[in-house]
């Protein structure tokens, strides 16, 4: 059997093992949400884009703080060199000016300061999809090694029951060859039937470390901590329609609105290289010395400016940027579109995988009851006599490969439907019925 078959094999064993332990027991195991949650919590890639967030915050508050009136200290002193006490260049004040003024500047009109501000509100907001975005794919990352993690814990504990049943069958084979009621040949096939399950069984092992390894890396835990994962039960609520998961998507998937968001940005880019032709209007207020309008008292004193600024002629240079930003916005509306489309194809294709997943989960389960009263009979009728070692042991191999298939048909299921939600935009949730 492949290593690809044998990944999906494992959630009817998990599904028995639910009602073997009390309720108290099962408190302290590691069910997906919480894996999840702690994720979350413990990646850098997630504290990264919450500090690209304040980052961008902080962007947009000093964009709005431009908008606003600015106080400041003006002072100097400017000598003039002078020949025959004449100035050699003009000078309103002679030999020497002083200047000491606090000075208030009011914006009245600038348009390319909205623009801006409008810019950085909108990267602000970027950042937060950013951030969804990062989540959802530390959540696609933690339920993949969850379920790998499950798949393989649960593939440990089939070959772990099917090697006990072999050492049975191998004492049982052993007192018969001894009474003389069994052949060499008996318990050769005896002996090959335990070698070959212990054999799955070392291959197992390593796998499962891995996993657990994998998954305790990227939940924070260290190995001797990660608690028991929980339980993972076959699913029983239908898969729900194609439609509601498309418009949940085009609700809630962050990558459209990081798309969104994108468009947005391009838009108020464009805003502001428009806003390059548009006049600059400010007003000054000063108060303070100023040798050049208070030239005989010296004493303190008012200035009121009132300045315009309006660019008439830069060679097309405004154009070609207005031109450009433009091109920049459609260029994000069809990224939008474009991925809009692949959503739609990824929700549809893991839409059909879930949907092969059910179905193949029913047949397994049917499978393995069937298996598993073959092998019963088989057992039955070679501590009777009445069935050889070889028969036993091949109806001992469809059992376990059985049982394999059914538990991995079963995670993967729940997997496909995780699947579902993150294409969705959504976090699985286990705790959510399903």
């Amino acid at each position: 059997m492949t290593r690809k078959a044998v990944t999906w094999q494992m959630a009817a064993v998990l599904g028995l093992g639910a009602c073997l332990f009390p309720a108290t027991a099962l408190a302290a195991n590691l069910t997906l949400h919480g894996a999840i949650q702690r994720a979350l919590i413990n990646q850098a890639v997630v504290q990264q884009a919450q500090h690209m967030i304040a980052e961008r915050q902080d962007q947009g508050r000093a964009a709005h703080a431009d908008l606003l009136p600015a106080l400041s200290l003006s002072t100097g002193g400017i000598w003039t060199q002078n020949g025959n006490g004449q100035p050699r260049f003009v000078s309103a004040n002679g030999a020497r000016e002083l200047i000491g003024q606090v000075r208030l500047q009011i914006p009245l009109y600038a348009p390319q300061a909205y623009a801006l501000s409008a810019l950085a509100r909108d990267r602000s907001a970027i950042a937060r999809y950013r951030l969804q975005q990062t989540r959802l794919a530390v959540a696609a990352q933690v339920t993949m090694a969850y379920y790998q993690l499950a798949l393989d814990d649960n593939e440990l504990a089939v070959w772990r029951k099917a090697l006990a049943a072999a050492r049975q069958m191998l004492t049982a084979t052993q007192e018969g060859y001894r009474a003389g009621t069994r052949s060499r040949l008996d318990l050769s096939q005896s002996r090959l039937t335990l070698m070959r399950i212990r054999l799955g069984l070392d291959q197992a092992r390593p796998r499962a470390r891995a996993a657990r390894r994998v998954l305790a890396l990227q939940t924070g835990y260290g190995m001797a901590a990660l608690p028991p994962l929980a339980p993972v039960a076959a699913p029983l609520s239908a898969l729900p329609g194609g439609a509601m998961l498309r418009q949940q998507a085009d609700q809630s998937q962050p990558l459209l609105r990081v798309a969104d968001g994108e468009i947005q940005s391009a838009r108020s880019l464009l805003h502001y290289r428009q806003a390059a032709r548009l006049p600059v209007i400010a007003a000054t207020g000063a108060y303070g010395v100023d040798t050049s309008t208070l030239s005989q008292s010296q004493q303190l004193g008012w200035q009121a400016i009132l300045s315009l600024q309006m660019p008439i002629f830069g060679f097309g240079r405004n154009r070609d940027r207005v031109a450009a930003a433009q091109e920049q916005v459609a260029a994000m509306q069809a990224a939008k579109a474009a991925l809009q489309l692949q959503i739609r194809s990824r929700l549809a294709a893991d839409y059909g995988a879930a949907q092969a997943a059910a179905n193949a989960l029913q047949d397994a389960q049917t499978l393995a009851r069937t298996a598993r009263g073959v092998y019963t009979m088989t057992r039955k009728g070679y501590l009777a006599g009445a069935e050889s070692a070889l028969a036993l042991q091949q109806a001992e191999n469809d059992w376990v490969q059985a049982r394999l298939q059914s538990a991995g048909a079963a995670i993967r299921a729940r997997l496909t439907r995780a699947q579902l939600a993150l294409d969705s935009g959504l976090l699985p949730d286990q705790r959510k019925p399903s």
